[in-house]
């Protein structure tokens, strides 16, 4: 028992419901928490006045900092800025995993106090129907680190702290119950208790001492932690007692949207909903329908009246939340895409757009978030810096949207054509989650297109299904490579000029079928950090090694023998003679130095992307090469030539200013004191210690790799391509020093070359150009319309001659015309009805088949005839049910081919 029950008053019970024990200040047969109790606060209101979620955030900020907390900054909700685990934060606690709560780094205020936006996606398809349910909610904690030599405080002040808040805020004591649980999670595990009002859990209290190892069995941690939790929302619901946490938390914007859309509201039913939904076990959310009828039956309401009066409310209230996740998933640097977080993003902005379809709205999605940002702007000035940003992400995405429903029609009609022939009278879910997945198509499009012709049954928790496949990253667990040597000294962090050394050999390491050698120093850079590593040589009694690679495993670096010379014959034995020796090491000095440049020129042409597309850019992976480089950004559009010319600009620019590369090794928390987590534009960095490379008044990250001593060092910086990687990501290709000069000459070199060809100046060229491309299109039209007259011509000769085969009309022949003439003939008697097969070749040795839609019916597979046909050609084809191609050297026997084809119709 806790000594601060007894001293508050509290009593323990036993839920006759649940049977969990409880602790309150009065009796009580319930332990306070649906579905035990109903929700007794909808139109009865539990705390003396109302609060709106910024007033319950400012009153619940100022109580803890009365009470010794100091208030910091929410995090961003993108996770993976400082852990690689997960992509989004889903409590507070995730703001410190894992580095504080393993000791590692000093938390940055203890005790301290945040109010957190959160994002969990694990119930996103009971958003806008349980009354209680978001995407984006935020997350009050008071959170204690405790060492064994600095105890903060434990239960008892954690429980005393949450009792005296809902008590300051007008709520009667005797309603709050306690009751005991237990917490586990991210590896680690504890006792709790969840604090609950009138049927609502309100927080979770949660004492965190447990590490949880892979055979189950749990460990105690140096660094005991208070991890609370408190939902503002449902404090503010509470205190305002409306239908659903959502008319407390974003009532203006709700209000806007019902004036738009003309969406009436029955109080009655939505109060009804949440109380059901509440009394409801989770579980069976799956089936929606479930929690409907039971409205439906204890209002005494039709059921399709009951969905036709609240789906319009529901799509509401979804839009309301989703624009607000939104908001700062996109100003917090979260790019929409087809993978990871950006994925995640692109799911709760095409739902947020769906359910605007259902309410038949003419508003663009612009348009509606701008009627968020405004309300949202007033409490969080931080997104209003980046509303621009978020504008143009959501534009642009929009029409991507309607692109992707474009095009992916025919995908679902052929897929559905496929099932139905193969026998499947209802449409698997893991194709309908494929659809989604791989090209973008939400399942109500597929069951719009299906029409009453083929079953698509939709899941209610769809979304769910979906966000859970891609809450976390995830990793190949590599295989341990154990290394029990001391540190290797690393050389050329002392001295960036230092080109040979002198060290001694520990041991010869075999790795992956390798000999290594291990030295006590080096002046060899390990491959780290997108940077190759250096190659050199080391020698000892008179013979010479090549290191063709270096790698750090564990702080100790290998050098990798070159054992391919043939006439130095390296085995291990001669390597082990070497262990207690000295040697003379020494790199490849151009090599180095031309990567230092490459390196330092990354960080420069990053911060120069930013000062041109905007803030939100983010390193998204990198590359050092000797002759190109190549930097990936987070960025949601291509990047334009004009842009590429003026980041080009400043990058060297930088390297003009001839500005000091300043390098400290800072502690974790001094370094993210001193310069947030922009750091970690490369990545999140192991360890306590961070090496910090500062450009002052240019860029700052955390970064291992080598780097010129000033930008002056690094020579021209020339941009040479950019593409398109993958959807939300930028690829910048580019040269620095001597690189950056020979590209440039190449690209001269191809100027002029071209110049020459038209025999004109390179000043004349685009003129020409433009000129030649203008003429060669005149001529290919007019070359193409006498190809269609002579195709006509042709066809018409072909019309009469077909054959019959089981009702198919069949045509054959071999004509003089080139491949497209042939394909343009087939096509046109297939889907004009003048044949349903035909086999054309010509005489290059090419084939080509086409099939209507009744031959398809009737069995013929002509994509697999031609590929059979084709052999006899000596070659392959292939293609469409409707269009198939072939080609071989054989062209003497094309006849023969075309009869063979002919034959298996």
């Amino acid at each position: 028992m806790l000594d601060i029950f007894k001293e508050l008053g509290y009593k323990k019970f036993k839920c006759e419901t649940c049977g969990n024990e409880f602790w309150s200040l009065s009796e009580r047969n319930t332990c306070g928490d649906a579905p035990c109790d109903e929700y007794e606060f909808i139109g009865n209101p539990a705390t003396t006045k109302p609060y709106n979620l910024y007033e319950i955030q400012k009153t619940f900020r100022e109580f803890f900092e009365k009470e010794g907390h100091t208030p910091i900054n929410r995090y961003p909700v993108l996770a993976k800025r400082w852990r690689d685990d997960v992509f989004l934060v889903g409590a507070s606690l995730y703001d410190f995993q894992p580095w504080v709560t393993s000791g590692l780094v000093e938390p940055p205020a203890n005790p301290l106090t945040i109010a957190q936006p959160s994002i969990r996606l694990n119930d996103v398809d009971n958003v806008g129907r349980t009354g209680r349910h978001m995407t984006c909610f935020t997350m009050g904690a008071h959170h204690a680190f405790n060492r064994e030599d600095n105890p903060i405080y434990w239960k008892d002040e954690t429980v005393r702290l949450c009792h005296e808040f809902i008590k300051s805020i007008g709520i009667n004591p005797e309603e709050i119950t306690f009751i005991e649980s237990w917490w586990s999670g991210g590896g680690n595990a504890g006792p709790c208790l969840e604090v609950c009002v009138r049927g609502v859990e309100l927080a979770t209290l949660v004492f965190i001492q447990y590490k949880t190892l892979e055979n189950g069995e749990k460990e105690e941690i140096p660094i005991k932690v208070v991890d609370t939790g408190y939902g503002l929302e449902r404090f503010a619901w509470i205190s305002q007692g409306t239908p659903t946490a959502y008319d407390a938390c974003f009532a203006p914007v709700i209000e806007k949207l019902k004036k738009i859309t003309n969406v009436d509201v029955d109080e009655k039913i939505l109060s009804e909903n949440a109380q059901i939904a509440g009394m409801m076990d989770i579980e069976t959310f799956a089936d929606i329908r479930s929690l409907r009828q039971k409205v439906a039956d204890k209002l005494n309401i039709d059921l399709e009246e009951l969905i036709k009066s609240t789906e319009p409310m529901e799509a509401i209230y979804i839009i309301a939340d989703h624009t607000r996740c939104l908001a700062f998933m996109l100003a917090d640097g979260i790019i929409p895409s087809n993978v990871k977080e950006g994925y995640l993003a692109r799911l709760v902005l095409r739902r947020t757009i769906r359910f605007m379809k259902e309410l038949k709205m003419k508003e663009s999605l612009s348009e509606i978030m701008k009627i968020q940002l405004d309300f949202l702007t007033k409490f969080y000035p931080e997104i209003e810096e980046f509303s621009e940003h978020i504008m143009n992400v959501i534009s642009l995405e929009e029409e991507r949207y309607a692109t992707t429903i474009e095009k992916g029609t025919n995908t679902v009609k052929r897929k559905i054509k496929k099932l139905k022939k193969e026998g499947i009278d209802s449409m698997p879910l893991d194709i309908l989650i494929d659809f989604y997945d791989a090209q973008g198509i939400p399942p109500e499009t597929v069951k719009q297109l299906a029409g009453d012709d083929y079953e698509v049954n939709i899941p209610d928790n769809f979304f769910t299904l979906v966000a859970n496949e891609h809450e976390q990253e995830k990793h190949d667990k590599k295989k341990e490579f154990n290394l029990e040597y001391p540190d290797t000294d690393l050389l050329f962090y002392k001295d960036f000029n230092k080109t040979d050394f002198t060290g001694k050999v520990l041991d010869i390491v075999e790795k992956d079928g390798n000999l290594n050698i291990v030295l006590d120093q080096t002046v060899f850079y390990p491959e780290g950090g997108g940077q190759p590593s250096d190659i050199g040589t080391i020698s000892v009694d008179n013979q010479e090694f090549k290191i063709e690679y270096a790698e750090k495993i564990n702080n100790v670096v290998l050098h990798k023998v070159d054992i391919s010379d043939e006439n130095n014959k390296i085995t291990e034995d001669v390597l082990n003679n070497l262990i207690g020796k000295a040697i003379d090491g020494e790199i490849d000095w151009e090599r180095r130095i031309t990567l230092a440049r490459h390196h330092t020129a990354t960080h420069l042409i990053v911060a120069a992307a930013k000062k041109v597309l905007g803030n939100h850019i983010w390193q998204a992976g990198a590359q050092k090469g000797i002759n190109r480089s190549r930097i990936d950004l987070s960025h949601y559009k291509r990047i334009s030539q004009n842009e590429i010319n003026e980041i080009e600009k400043i990058a060297n620019s930088f390297v003009m200013d001839n500005t000091q590369v300043d390098i400290n090794w800072l502690s974790r928390d001094e370094a993210e004191k001193n310069y947030g987590f922009s750091l970690y534009q490369g990545g999140v960095v192991p360890g306590e210690s961070i090496r910090v490379v500062k450009l002052p008044e240019i860029d700052v990250q955390a970064c291992a790799g080598t780097h010129v001593p000033r930008t002056g060092d690094i020579g021209a910086i020339k941009i040479n391509k950019t593409e398109r990687v993958q959807d939300g990501v930028e690829r910048i290709d580019f040269s620095a020093g001597l690189a950056a000069i020979e590209s440039i000459q190449k690209e001269g070199e191809y100027l002029q070359e071209s110049s020459d060809i038209f025999k004109v100046t390179s000043d004349q060229l685009p003129k020409t150009c433009d000129r030649f491309f203008n003429e060669w299109k005149s001529q290919k039209n007019e070359i193409d319309r006498l190809k269609a007259e002579i195709a006509n011509l042709k066809i018409n000769d072909l019309s009469g001659d077909s054959t019959e085969v089981n009702g198919l009309k069949v045509i054959k022949q071999v004509i003089d015309g080139d491949f497209k003439e042939l394909q343009n003939i087939a096509t046109d008697f297939t889907d004009n009805g003048k044949a349903d097969i035909v086999l054309m070749g010509n005489n290059d040795g090419k084939i080509i088949g086409a099939a209507s839609s009744k031959a398809i019916d009737s069995g013929v597979k002509i994509n697999e005839i031609i590929k059979e046909s084709a052999g006899i050609l000596g070659g392959g084809g292939g293609g469409r049910p409707t269009l198939a191609q072939g080609a071989g050297p054989k062209k003497d026997k094309i006849n023969e081919a075309i009869d063979f084809a002919f034959n298996l119709i």
